[in-house]
């Protein structure tokens, strides 16, 4: 047997790292710059609307007429520990976003005090009309959407009840 020749390696100095093209460095900006602008506009998109939902009257001087809107009122009561275990996210304070057949919201309430710890109200003003249907959304998004026509929302309301 034969033994194998050494191999020879050429040592010689390290190759230059090769720099990356700026514009990478400028997209991976514009990137970063649009999502954080989209995550703005979608937090506000969802997020409560004060201006919208407080029931106050718009000053006399105002002459702006808006499209026709009208108020939803409803109430949320829970049958259970509400506030924690698996009610957490009906408190009071929570959102109430009323939606169009679309799943596009429309307008946003929370939820006030009502009677004994477990029962909130809701009020929702500034609710444009002519949607084909109009529901609302309380809590987590695994809680659904209760569906009602207009007249059904402005003459009822909502009432809900979770347990």
């Amino acid at each position: 047997m034969e033994p194998i020749p050494p191999t020879v390696v050429n040592i010689g100095p390290e190759p230059t790292p090769r720099r990356r093209p700026p514009w990478l460095a400028i997209g991976f900006a514009l990137v970063a710059l649009t999502a954080g602008g989209l995550g703005f506009g979608l937090g506000r998109a969802t997020g409560p609307d004060l201006l919208r939902t407080a029931d106050t009257n718009p000053p006399a001087s105002s002459t702006t007429s808006g499209p026709a809107s009208f108020t939803i009122v409803g109430s949320m009561t829970v049958n259970g520990n509400c506030g924690s275990g698996g009610y957490s996210d009906i408190r009071l304070g929570g959102q109430v976003e009323i939606v169009n057949q679309d799943n596009e919201v429309l307008a946003v309430g929370v939820l006030m005090t009502g009677v004994g710890s477990c029962k909130f109200t809701f009020s929702v003003s500034g609710v444009p009309e002519g949607e084909r249907l109009y529901g609302t959304k309380i809590g987590n998004a695994n809680r659904g959407v209760i569906w009602k026509s207009q007249q059904e929302a402005e003459s009822q309301g909502f009432h809900l009840t979770l347990g």
